[in-house]
């Protein structure tokens, strides 16, 4: 067991507030967050809102730092903005994610992405994507993610060295690295990120074409879509352009 120092606490509680700054969840729904009962849990304005095309001048995104699934020459990217404490970011994972992956991602068709958007009515969503990138510093920040998400009723100071245990990894490094608090940064600009795209709610998720380290975004959701959402909008990015007449 490793605990959180006074250090690493201000800069924590200051990427947490970032993530809503300027859109602060109502208390209905921070209640409703702690429940895991209201539809409006975790920050989602519209649990159920489809994706959305972009209107304006399609924003590039850059993902080149971010975790990744799948073939890194796979031309369609989805980057999902998550938070470990977030229901409905479990609920996405625990559902509609495995068919995703089985489907799109295992055969090469879709990269998925993750970027983190911790919400201040989730004390543990910060240390929980610290604990998952200082795994991914020894190669395994998929498992942890998952692991985050297995045990998201028990997130807290006591789980991160259990899990990083279960993991096999080296203990004395990942507790250096998670008192370090050296993918702050990278967690800030995720935040200042979706925040650029008003995203202000978790899960989010963008969907476009994907060169190199650059996601240009051609659909948004505020909320997780069906699989079959999904499926329709993976679709459309697989068909060639139209000819010119």
């Amino acid at each position: 067991m490793f605990p959180l120092s006074r250090s690493v606490i201000p800069v924590l509680t200051c990427i947490v507030l970032a993530a809503c700054a300027g859109s602060a969840p109502s208390r209905d729904l921070a209640a409703g967050a702690e429940t895991g009962r209201s539809s409006h849990s975790s920050g989602i304005a519209y649990r159920d809102t489809p994706i959305r095309a972009i209107e304006s001048t399609p924003p590039r995104v850059n993902v080149k730092d971010d975790p990744r699934l799948g073939n890194i020459t796979a031309k369609i990217g989805i980057v999902e903005f998550s938070d470990y404490q977030c229901f409905y970011c479990r609920d996405f994972h625990l559902q509609q994610f495995a068919r995703i992956k089985k489907e799109y991602i295992d055969t090469g068709v879709v990269q998925f992405i993750h970027k983190d958007l911790p919400l201040r009515i989730h004390p543990q969503a910060v240390p929980a994507a610290m604990a998952a990138h200082c795994a991914g510093a020894q190669g395994r920040f998929w498992d942890m993610h998952d692991a985050l998400f297995a045990h998201q009723g028990r997130l807290g100071q006591n789980l991160y060295p259990e899990l990083a245990r279960g993991l096999k990894l080296d203990e004395a490094k990942f507790n250096t690295c998670f008192e370090s608090q050296v993918y702050g940064e990278g967690m800030r600009q995720d935040v200042s990120t979706a925040r650029m795209l008003g995203l202000s709610g978790t899960p989010s998720f963008l969907i476009g074409k994907i060169e190199g380290d650059t996601l240009t975004v051609v659909r948004q959701s505020r909320g997780a879509p069906g699989f079959e959402v999904f499926v329709q909008e993976i679709e459309k990015l697989r068909q060639p352009p139209a000819a010119a007449p």
